[in-house]
């Protein structure tokens, strides 16, 4: 899709990109190797040399050049070439006001790798800086922010917030919400929640009991193996809306497994206390 992407070019909105497709400008090169590309001699010449410039840092993989270039809601660009080098992030905290990262979950190139606060979160800095486009839902108000100013984490420029990209599709709603919408199951973690993350995380403090982490780090994976599912459903929606729907549009993958087992009593009091939490 980047190939086909124009928006990012300076004075190029929605409009122009698709009157551009219309006349079939489909392609980048369509553009260069016209002799007279359908728009003003004065932009052709503003617009070849910064088509150069993209067919250049494409060929060099870098999403951060295109990142840069792209408005939030066309970030979305971004997914059908760098999908493969997609990292899928979630974050959980313990629900202090200058909290304290407890545990991270990152799914990248097939392999989820989580981080426990006091165990092994130093890995996620090395580990990050190896993810060239960064999913997440709510990551831009929430996961980066705290990441950047509680862990020093430098996330890349490339990003793709699932819940704005859900929104413009009139997707609403937190991300069980999206789950179900899309007929995706929490199974044996229904009804745990963003403050069962805390409560699990306080109870671990105050036992040590393992059953809690695995239970903690089970809801915390499934906040991002959800995400990759998600994004091909709204990847789809995305691309019929272009001329290039049929052709571009990947597969719906199939959830990868859950390597962590919540414990079922762990969370039968969980599922209580998230449940009193919202009374």
């Amino acid at each position: 899709m980047l190939g086909r992407t124009f928006i990012h070019l300076p004075g190029v909105g929605p409009k122009s990109e698709s009157s551009l497709w219309n006349a079939g400008i489909r392609t980048w090169e369509d553009f260069l190797c016209a002799p007279k590309p359908p728009v003003s001699a004065a932009k052709a010449a503003l617009l070849r040399p910064e088509l150069e410039r993209s067919a250049e840092a494409l060929a060099l993989g870098d999403a951060d050049w295109f990142a840069a270039r792209l408005r939030s809601g066309n970030a979305w660009r971004l997914l059908p070439h760098f999908l493969p080098e997609a990292g899928y992030l979630d974050i959980e905290t313990d629900g202090e006001a200058f909290p304290t990262v407890t545990a991270v979950a990152l799914y990248h190139k097939g392999r989820l790798r989580s981080y426990v606060h006091g165990r092994n979160m130093e890995e996620l800095h090395e580990d990050l800086a190896g993810v060239k486009l960064l999913v997440t839902f709510n990551g831009k108000c929430f996961d980066i922010p705290v990441l950047e100013r509680v862990l020093g984490v430098r996330a890349p420029k490339a990003h793709v917030d699932l819940r704005f990209v859900l929104k413009s599709l009139g997707v609403g709603g937190g991300l069980k919400a999206c789950e179900k919408r899309y007929g995706l199951s929490r199974r044996e973690l229904d009804g745990v929640d963003g403050w069962g993350a805390v409560v699990l995380w306080r109870e671990w403090e105050r036992h040590g009991d393992e059953r809690v982490m695995d239970t903690l780090l089970a809801y915390n994976a499934a906040d991002v193996l959800s995400l990759e599912v998600l994004l091909a459903h709204a990847l789809g929606d995305l691309l019929a809306a272009t001329p290039f729907g049929a052709e571009l549009t990947p597969p719906v993958p199939p959830m990868a497994a859950n390597p962590f087992q919540p414990d079922p009593e762990v969370v039968e009091k969980v599922r209580a206390a998230c449940a009193l939490h919202h009374f």
